[in-house]
């Protein structure tokens, strides 16, 4: 299972819109073990795009391209109507509602629902 994790500084969870993250942390999760893979830089931001709207559907079309082969997205939060795209196509967000959370620590915050998937 692939999952990304939102980040502005490579430590910590994003502290706002999942969409808005520098970058995203990405990790393999397999027989309980967390791999990393790789650091995806988010050039679709609302500041990138210069767009001043929360869920833009063509900037969520363009983060769910980027991050095409993950299955788990973890953030501090993501508006409704993106939620509900994304479970209809079989990706689960976990929203951290937490401010300075250590993407590790979070990490383990969402292993137990992750067997569950």
């Amino acid at each position: 299972m692939r999952i990304a994790v939102a980040t502005d500084d490579g430590k910590t969870v994003r502290f706002g819109h999942f969409g808005d993250a520098e970058m995203y942390y990405i990790y393999d999760y397999k027989d309980g073990e967390f791999h990393f893979v790789e650091k995806r830089i988010n050039d679709y931001t609302d500041e990138k795009l210069g767009i001043d709207e929360h869920n833009n559907p063509e900037k969520a079309k363009l983060i769910k391209h980027l991050l095409s082969d993950c299955q788990v997205f973890i953030g501090h939060s993501m508006g409704l109507q993106n939620r509900k795209l994304l479970e209809k196509k079989g990706i689960k967000m976990f929203p951290l509602m937490k401010k300075n959370v250590p993407i590790e620590k979070a990490l383990e915050m969402v292993k137990s629902e992750l067997e569950k998937i």
